[in-house]
């Protein structure tokens, strides 16, 4: 269970072993608002317009799917012509060379993990050993790439619009995170036949007492790992004779603001896991697609309990809470295995 330091925001739990670390060095940026989605007609590239009806030299090609944010009629010599632009730097395709994406909407409310074919528990268990094969690596990349709901805001309620402030979240905002949190787990648990992980007030407690420990010693995600000490007395103020770091994964983020939509905050939970899943240790959704970063599956081995021993296939009790150090904000995810539960040697006092 023991874990390294990763250069992101990210931290992890495992089965009888200290936890290692992952962070998110900037807030999540979620892509920029577009009208709609258009590719390229026929099966040759075309070439692209300036603002001023000029042609660029740059084309657009087949092989991709391009967002635009405007539309107007270009002049081009005497005639106008319909066109879209495309990219940052005012680029323009022809309508009549391109077609129109179907619209797809996003819902906040069906965020899942959607695990790749190829990612199974015998892969993940030789990964988490510290030897992925170059297969389990590409499932690992596509499922950074598929799983978009860090990167999509639209189709969100009304609801995950309002403001929270994640440093005092009321009661319910933080029930509704370690809900949404521990959907998104149990959505990828499934998938590999596992048992879903529980909620128990008797984690939420504890998970709500090491964010106070992070809090009252200035401690956070960025401090090279977990706060041992800390995490090791609130264990044992609720009953858990444990002398290490047992029970926490950790993500986090950095904001220079003290609100935001819930459903950023969302997004936010939902890049962390999606990090700690497929073995992700980059700083941003930018950096998917460097192969170099996909190294670290200790914290898929938690949350699949899959971490070559006796307690493989068993489910944790689950709690989440969320810390504040300056600007950087710590996410953890709190488990409690229901082996270490069931033990007198580590359970004294502790229910779940």
């Amino acid at each position: 269970m023991k874990k390294k330091m990763m250069v992101t925001l990210l931290t992890s739990v495992c089965l009888m072993g200290p936890v290692g670390m992952l962070t998110q060095t900037h807030p999540q940026v979620v892509q920029a608002a577009s009208k709609g989605k258009l590719r390229v007609k026929g099966n040759k590239k075309v070439r692209l317009y300036t603002n001023h009806g000029k042609k660029s030299k740059y084309y657009a090609y087949t092989s991709r799917t391009y967002s635009y944010s405007a539309k107007k009629y270009l002049k081009i010599g005497k005639k106008k012509h319909l066109a879209y632009k495309i990219g940052n730097n005012s680029h323009w395709i022809l309508a009549k060379n391109a077609k129109l994406v179907k619209k797809t909407v996003e819902r906040y409310s069906q965020a899942v993990i959607k695990l790749p074919s190829g990612y199974t528990r015998s892969e993940l268990l030789e990964a988490y050993k510290g030897h992925p094969s170059e297969e389990f690596i590409a499932a690992s990349m596509k499922g950074m790439e598929e799983n978009n709901f860090s990167r999509v805001a639209t189709g969100e309620t009304a609801s995950d619009k309002r403001l929270i402030n994640p440093d005092k979240l009321s009661a319910s905002e933080q029930h509704e995170l370690a809900d949404f949190s521990l959907r998104v787990i149990n959505s990828a648990r499934e998938q590999l036949g596992l048992e879903p992980w529980i909620y128990s007030t008797g984690t939420q407690e504890l998970a709500d007492d090491i964010a106070k420990e992070y809090e009252e010693h200035g401690r956070s995600i960025k401090d090279q790992g977990h706060y041992v000490e800390g995490i090791v007395k609130a264990c044992q103020k609720h009953g858990l004779e444990l002398d290490d770091n047992y029970v926490e994964d950790m993500a986090g983020f950095t904001i220079n603001k003290t609100t935001m939509p819930m459903g950023e905050m969302k997004r936010n939970v939902y890049f962390g896991l999606k990090q700690m899943i497929f073995g992700f240790a980059g700083s941003g959704e930018d950096e998917r697609k460097n192969k170099s970063l996909y190294r670290e599956w200790e914290h898929a081995g938690d949350l699949f309990n899959t971490q070559g021993s006796s307690h493989d296939g068993d489910h944790n009790y689950y709690g989440f809470s969320i810390s504040k150090t300056g600007k950087i904000y710590s996410m953890h995810f709190i488990s409690v295995p229901t082996f270490i539960v069931g033990s007198e040697k580590y359970n004294t006092n502790f229910r779940p």
